[in-house]
C-alpha cells in the first residue's frame, strides 16, 4: 500500500470519528501492540509470519498485510 493512500485512509478514518490522524494511527499502534503481546504460541506464530522490513513490524506493513488478506477471501 502507498504512503498517500494509507495516509487518506487515516485522514478519512480521523474525520469519521471527529478526532486527528495522530490519535488515530496512536489507537491502530497500542491495539497491534496489545495484539503482539498475547503469549499464546499460536498467536505469536502468526505475529511473526507478517512479513516486515525490519526486525519490527510497523503499522503500514501490518494494514497492507491484512488489506492483501482481505483480498483474497
Amino acid at each position: 500500500m502507498k504512503r498517500k493512500k494509507f495516509d487518506q485512509i487515516l485522514q478519512r478514518i480521523a474525520n469519521e470519528n471527529h478526532t486527528t490522524v495522530r490519535e488515530v494511527r496512536w489507537e491502530m499502534e497500542l491495539a497491534m501492540q496489545a495484539g503482539q503481546a498475547n503469549p499464546d504460541p499460536a498467536v505469536q506464530a502468526m505475529w511473526n509470519s507478517i512479513p516486515r522490513k525490519g526486525p519490527r513490524l510497523t503499522l503500514e506493513e501490518f494494514v497492507a498485510y491484512l488489506a492483501k488478506k482481505a483480498s483474497m477471501s
